[in-house]
């Protein structure tokens, strides 16, 4: 790497220099060279190595020039010319401070060539942090763009009780409900910087430094250093920036840091937006994650209650759901979350779904769809689509209920679709429309029994025990519909094709408007 002017100041101190420098990072330092006074000019990433008598000659032309210089220190001259000015005195020669730079220059070389090559061997993120913190002096820890831990490494004083850091580490995420959340959200609004900030907060005894991290022009993530070991000096900034700058390719290739990369769901995004995707892409997606095209699926989308939608809240709804599923893909689409989890994850318990979902209908007021259990990724849009429908039939049949299961109204769906584009008379059996009209008109329940009936293998006490009725009451009923209607329910002769035909009638007719 090309350290610069603060590095240098930072690993000289020792040696008790004064300095001028201006308040930037980009003082890079590309060569070395000895202070020429025959030169016609200056280049801005070359240090000269002079004696201060000789400056005077240059008054007024060395404006961002990088000096080391010996002799008697001049602020005043380095305020006028505006130049960067590290000055040693005379016990020191050019020869001596140059050795000191041409080792300094071999260290972070060496350095920087070790992040390089963990790079390229994609080695774990946890390896990368090891080397960084040769030379960082600070603890670190790597966030998710919705605060979800990624990594915590560093020497942590056990005093730093009142900061956000041990949240962190104890909790794995950063909870809202942390005094100190708004602020963070706040400044990660206002402040999408590309250089390396220094926060600190009212009331709080630390200091905290930003990097945020970007993929095609989008924050992705963000490095957070805090000051507890050593202050934060200029120096230590620019090294945090190029540990940034390592992450950022890092992102593309180190399995466990694509949940960083901006890009990591777009797949997910192209399908529920019906947009082609090539197999390959989808399937190399999953395998990042470990899943398979072909494995079994869930899809939910979580929605807000239309008069409280607030896209900081979901932005909290996501971050939570990370902390409970967090094997899942979790994204905000639309104006709700969207939620893809694996059976092999997961298992699709329909009350062990609701036990985790109902701090989440309680807490944020969600209205929660579930689409059918799909077994091909590439169809994500068509079980998405399900779970809108699971809402909107849902909350027709029962406008309390928060959660709601494509299942339980495929039927209902599959009967208005079919009506609507055919009309009803070429599906319904004409006996059991028959049974339906005669219920209507003496409200009475022969078509739900009949089904009943058929359900449960043509079993009068099954059928009987599932509709709380006497074995006797659901004998009669079934005579009855045989002399309304003609269906002989204790005939063993009816063909399967005539049963199914009857049965699905009799479901489709619980669904006509």
């Amino acid at each position: 790497m090309n350290i610069n002017m603060h590095i240098l100041l930072d690993e000289l101190r020792e040696l008790n220099p004064k300095s001028y420098l201006h308040d930037s990072i980009g003082l890079t330092i590309r060569s070395m060279t000895g202070f020429d006074k025959t030169s016609d000019g200056f280049l801005k990433d070359t240090l000269y190595l002079a004696a201060t008598t000789a400056l005077a000659a240059w008054e007024g032309k060395l404006q961002d020039v990088n000096l080391i210089v010996t002799g008697a220190f001049d602020l005043d001259f380095a305020q006028r010319n505006r130049c960067n000015i590290i000055c040693f005195d005379d016990s020191l020669t050019p020869v001596e401070i140059a050795g000191h730079i041409f080792r300094i220059q071999k260290k972070y070389d060496d350095w920087n060539n070790a992040l390089l090559s963990a790079l390229i061997a994609k080695k774990p993120t946890k390896h990368l942090f090891a080397i960084a913190l040769e030379e960082i002096h600070n603890p670190m820890m790597l966030l998710g763009p919705l605060n979800t831990l990624i990594l915590a490494a560093g020497d942590i004083p056990a005093s730093c009780t009142d900061t956000l850091w041990r949240e962190l580490l104890n909790e794995g995420y950063l909870s809202y409900e942390h005094p100190l959340y708004s602020e963070l959200l706040k400044i990660a609004e206002k402040k999408p910087s590309e250089q390396p900030f220094i926060v600190k907060f009212p009331m709080h005894d630390y200091t905290y430094l930003i990097a945020n991290l970007f993929q095609s022009g989008k924050r992705c993530g963000a490095l957070h250093l805090l000051e507890v070991n050593q202050p934060f000096s200029l120096g230590q900034i620019t090294l945090v920036a190029h540990f940034r700058s390592i992450l950022e390719q890092a992102i593309k290739t180190i399995p466990d840091l694509q949940i960083l990369s901006s890009n990591a769901n777009g797949f997910v995004y192209q399908l529920l937006n019906h947009i082609y995707v090539k197999e390959s892409i989808i399937i190399n997606s999953l395998q990042a994650k470990g899943w398979k095209v072909f494995d079994e699926f869930l899809c939910l989308n979580l929605m807000q209650n239309k008069m409280q939608r607030d896209d900081t809240l979901l932005n909290i709804i996501v971050q939570e759901l990370s902390r409970v599923f967090p094997a899942a893909i979790i994204l905000n689409y639309k104006d709700g979350v969207v939620m893809i989890l694996r059976h092999a994850d997961f298992p699709f318990d329909r009350e062990d779904l609701r036990a985790r979902l109902a701090s989440f209908v309680k807490k944020f007021f969600l209205t929660i769809g579930v689409s059918s259990v799909f077994y091909d990724f590439k169809n994500l849009k068509r079980h998405y689509d399900e779970c809108s429908l699971a809402i909107k039939y849902g909350l027709a049949q029962d406008p309390t209920l928060a959660l709601h299961f494509f299942d339980d109204h495929v039927f209902r769906h599959l009967s208005r679709f079919i009506f609507v584009e055919n009309g009803k008379n070429q599906f319904i059996h004409t006996k059991v429309e028959l049974l339906h009209h005669y219920d209507l008109k003496n409200n009475t329940e022969l078509v739900k029994t009949l089904l009943t009936y058929f359900q449960f293998g043509q079993s009068k006490s099954l059928a009987a025990e599932k509709m709380h009725l006497h074995r006797n009451t659901l004998t009669y009923r079934l005579n009855s519909i045989n002399n309304l209607v003609g269906i002989d329910c204790s005939s063993r002769n009816l063909q399967e094709e005539e049963i199914f035909h009857i049965m699905l009638s009799c479901k489709f007719l619980e669904y006509i408007p």
